[in-house]
This record gives structure tokens, sequence and C-alpha cells, in this order.
């Protein structure tokens, strides 16, 4: 079958799903549905995840009282198309949210996207979010009843996690309709670049005694260009304290996530919600010579957290198998009895799963598109530009330090089939003009 065959099928099949769609609703009330994506945070900086640092107390309980998959990858290393993967169970190189060129695409209004689905299936659905790639430019704000989203160029000007958790509960005890079960979407921003953390958790893992120019307002884009294209060294105490700062930004968000999971519990919540903690993708800390996200497709970038707690998951269980984002909307779709799109490429990881997996990632905004496959341990990174390959074991070599002597012919046949797929809809450009002006508004900046 041709490529534009399948397309054609592929769009057809989509707009039968959405009328069919109209007709769906969730059943009796019985759960809720929260989605926290906090944004940038590598697994292995989790104590659920064996970290040596106690950063995640809360998160870890929660883990505890439910299931942690321990092999997640994200489907890119940077927000807007792991985040559009999260929302339609899709691929980067499917739905095609992200910045090509130079220029930024938002989501395409027919693609599957969970708020809608989760709204169409009868949820009272809101969203608290903290980055302008989530605004309504970007197509984020469709199927959510209430939308907040406070987002800027500048990181000095994002919402803080206390804050964000603030709205949310006034959203609960304000707005949320009893006879609905919710669905809220919650995005936290702070361990993003700059790290900031307030006290005391700007201390709690730093050198009282660092000097250096690698504190709390080190982190814009040129600052990250200089390391990472070698105009500035890292010695190994401005490291230690720059990861210091990141760890304490973890460790606050997780403190103010305990408050939430309190909220919900005062409030006689917690036992009807699935609670769904991941992370968007990673941080590098010199691992492969960089500093920040988006450059490369390692695993401190993609390996990421993804931990679900709630009724009928089953507690205090590591899940072994091979999870990505493109799974948390069917997985949602699948745990509130709704229909899950034939479009979405994810499963629905609640479920035993058997055969073979190779999960994508791209990094489409550079020149030259790179993918990275993994099936299982072996992961293979595979340029479209030269046609190169290195592949390694992770199971033997999880820092990716040492390539395979030889790469599986069936990885590259992976990466090339992921490379020549079409996309699905068609994204819309977006003036990032536009979406600063919209998210100086939201801050009061101007009307």
């Amino acid at each position: 079958m041709r490529t534009g065959e399948k397309s054609l099928i592929r769009s057809a099949g989509l707009a039968a799903l959405m009328l069919g769609l109209a007709a769906c609703h969730a059943g009796p009330r019985s759960h809720d549905v929260l989605l926290v994506i906090v944004d940038t945070v590598r697994s292995d900086h989790l104590g659920c995840y064996g970290y040596d640092r106690d950063t995640t107390p809360n998160i870890d309980s929660l883990a505890a009282q439910g299931t942690r998959w321990s092999r997640v990858q994200a489907q890119s290393s940077w927000t807007l198309p792991a985040i559009a993967s999260i929302m339609t169970g899709l691929d980067d190189r499917t739905h095609r949210a992200g910045m090509f060129d130079g220029v930024f695409y938002g989501i395409d209004p027919e693609l599957p996207f969970l708020p809608h689905l989760m709204s169409r299936g009868g949820f009272q659905t809101a969203a608290f979010f903290n980055v302008i790639f989530l605004d309504a430019c970007f197509g984020f704000n469709r199927g959510f009843d209430h939308f907040d989203c406070v987002g800027s160029v500048e990181t000095a000007n994002m919402r803080d996690a206390g804050t964000t958790v603030d709205r949310v509960l006034e959203w609960l005890d304000s707005d949320r309709d009893p006879d609905r079960p919710f669905f809220i979407a919650l995005h936290i921003y702070d361990a993003h670049l700059t790290y900031d953390p307030p006290p005391p958790y700007a201390s709690a893992y730093t050198d009282p005694a660092y000097s250096g120019p690698f504190g709390p307002d080190w982190g814009t884009k040129s600052d990250v260009s200089a390391v990472n294209q070698g105009g500035e060294a890292v010695a190994p105490g401005d490291l230690y304290n720059l990861e210091g700062l990141y760890d304490g930004e973890i460790s606050y968000v997780d403190s103010q996530l305990g408050r939430l999971f309190e909220g919900l519990r005062s409030r006689g919540l917690s036992s009807t919600t699935l609670i769904v903690v991941m992370a968007d993708h990673g941080e590098e800390f010199m691992d492969h010579g960089g500093l920040g996200h988006g450059h490369t497709l390692y695993q401190e970038l993609l390996s990421i957290p993804l931990i679900m707690s709630g009724p009928g998951v089953r507690a205090g269980f590591v899940d072994t198998t091979l999870a990505g984002e493109i799974d948390v909307a069917p997985t949602i779709l699948a745990y509130s009895g709704l229909p899950v799109p034939d479009q979405m490429h994810g499963v629905d990881v609640l479920r035993a799963h058997s055969g073979r997996r190779a999960l994508p990632a791209s990094l489409l905004m550079t020149t030259g598109g790179r993918v990275a496959i993994r099936s299982g341990d072996e992961k293979l990174h595979w340029s479209q530009s030269t046609g190169q390959s290195v592949q390694f074991d992770l199971a033997s070599d999880p820092r990716e330090a040492v390539p395979l002597a030889a790469v599986d012919s069936s990885l590259v046949r992976d990466a090339e089939f992921f490379w020549a797929t079409p996309a699905l809809g068609h994204p819309a450009p977006v003036s990032l003009a536009e979406a600063a002006e919209n998210a100086l508004r939201n801050l009061g900046y101007i009307r």
C-alpha cells in the first residue's frame, strides 16, 4: 500500500472516530484522573529510582502505593513535541508538533487528543500549565473546560509549583462538579533552567562556600550554548553546585506535590483518583559533554519517571516492561472505560503485554534528523543526514559510553521506517510572538 493511500485511510478512520465519540460518555461516576507532568526531571534523580539523595519522599510514597515503570522512554528531549506525544499517544514524526527549519508548529485539531477525548467521555476537564509551548496557540487548550496556562519566553516569569498547586486546590473547591469525574492535567516547570529554588531547598544540596558563576542566575539560552559549543568550561565545583540547585528544585516540587496529594485526601478524593506522575524529558549534567536538554537523544534526556497510583492499580509494583510517553493517553483512556483511538501508537501499560517493542525518539529541531530506537535494553542512534548508526547495550552500559562493535540491522530498519512516517493531519505554524503575547497577557503585563 502506498504512503498516500495509508494517509487517506488514517484520515478517514480519524473522522469516523471523532463522529462516533459524540455518543460516548463515561459510565457512573467512579474515579477521577490527575495527570502531573514535571518538566525536565530525569528518572535517576528520584529516590524511588535509586537516587542517593532524599529528593522525592512524596513521589516515593506514591510509588510505594502504586506501580512504577523502570524503563520509560520520552519521545523527544524537549517540551513541545514530548508533551504533544503524551497528549496524543503519537510519536513526533506523526503529530509533527515542534520546530522545523526555525518555524514552530502546534497540534493539529483533527488529531486524537486526550483532554478532548476525556471531555467527550463525560469528564470535567481542567489544565494548569506553566510554559509557553502549552499555550492555546499551540492547540493545548482543546477539550479543557478550564484552561489556565501561564508562560513566557523568560523562565524568570514562570509560576512556581506552590502557586500552581494553590490554583488546583482552589479549582477543586470552587469549580469542580461533584457529580462528574474530573480530569486534571498539571504541568510544573520549576526544575527547568534557571535553577532557583526557594529556601531551604536552595541550599539543601549545594556547597555554601561556592562563589562561581554557575548559580541560580545561570542558565539562559546563551549560557547553555556557550558550554555545549565548547566556549565555556565547567569545573567539578561548578557542576556540583548546578546539580545541587537542580535537586533543590526537584525537592521543592516534591514538597508541593505532597501538599496536593494531602489536599486530595482531605477532600475525600484520594480513594477515587488515579494519579499519574511523570516527566516530559530529562536533563544533562555533562554526561556527554553538555548541559540542558534538546540537543541529544542520550538516556539522561530520554529516561523519565512514570508512576501511577489509584483504585485498581497494583501497589508496590515495579514494572520492567518498556514503556513510552505515547502509552500515557491510551492507558488513561482505557482505565476510564473510554475507547482508545486506533491512530494512537501507544498501549495500555496497566495490562500485560508481550512481544517486541521498538520505541522511537527523535530530535528534529537541529540540522539533520536524529533518531533513537530502543528495543528492550538495546538502543540505536541513527542519523538521517549521514545514515550512520551506533548502538549501545543499556543493561551493561546505561550511560552509553561504549558503542557495540556492530549494530542490529532490524533496529536500523526501524529507524528508517520511523523517519518515513507521514504526518497524520496538517499541523499549523505558530507565531512565537503571538504565543509570547498571550503568555504576557496571562501574567498581567499587557491587557
